[in-house]
């Protein structure tokens, strides 16, 4: 069967992703590369920018199909696209679920007086590293022990699959690429507050608040919801 293959100059966002090709989509797009776009959620935070990479990609990208189509509470019946060639990773999706049904804390053992930030792990395009570097702390226990319902704990099997937590700014463009607000978000699915990868200061996480309609910031020993995102 010929399938048709999807155009760089046409964005995909808000279509569904099946990555392994079984007819099952793993996430949404909420940010394609080859276009690029920038925005806002909320009442005041939550500025964002998606560079676009038209030329790395005119060379280099994957190749997508559209393997038919696919309907989900996020955004209703869409196509749905799987990677046929190796290359440039386009698109960012979102896990269509989160993590599990149940909060988990961030760091619960952690001391605020060790705890480090980057200041420029809030920008679109951040999350993978700030999860990687995040996962190996708490591996090592650089901050402190351990704790069973930490999110690593629970989400390191999909992260070594190339899954992350986002960072903020990648939140703030999947809700407003997807125009996902505080009146329709559990509609969708979606719960209240989200944990992003991005640190408010040193003993704090920025988070994504439906709720509230704006990025919020959480102790590092706070408990919340997680979903995650990966590139593809």
């Amino acid at each position: 069967m010929a399938y048709k293959t999807v155009p760089l100059n046409e964005s995909q966002v808000g279509k569904y992703v099946d990555i392994d090709g079984d007819g099952i989509p793993e996430g949404i797009i909420f940010a394609d590369l080859a276009v690029g776009g920038e925005g806002c959620f909320g009442y005041d935070q939550g500025t964002y920018k998606i560079t676009a990479l038209k030329e790395v990609m005119k060379d280099y990208t994957k190749e997508y199909v559209i393997k038919g189509k696919f309907s989900h509470k996020l955004n209703g019946e869409q196509e749905m696209l799987t990677p046929i060639l190796d290359g440039f990773e386009r698109f960012y999706i979102m896990a269509l679920e989160d993590v599990d049904e149940d909060t988990f804390y961030f760091y619960k053992m952690s001391s605020k007086e060790k705890f480090e930030y980057q200041t420029e792990d809030i920008k679109f395009g951040t999350g993978k590293k700030n999860t990687t570097r995040l996962m190996n702390s708490w591996n090592g226990e650089k901050y402190g022990p351990k704790h069973p319902n930490d999110i690593w704990e629970h989400a390191k099997k999909n992260i070594q699959k190339g899954w992350f937590i986002p960072s903020i700014d990648e939140w703030c463009a999947f809700a407003d690429q997807l125009d996902i607000n505080n009146e329709n978000h559990e509609k969708k699915g979606l719960r209240d507050d989200y944990f992003s990868s991005s640190q408010y200061n040193d003993f704090s996480y920025f988070s994504l608040s439906f709720y509230k309609y704006t990025c919020s910031h959480e102790p590092i020993n706070a408990v919340n919801y997680v979903r995650l995102a990966r590139t593809i």
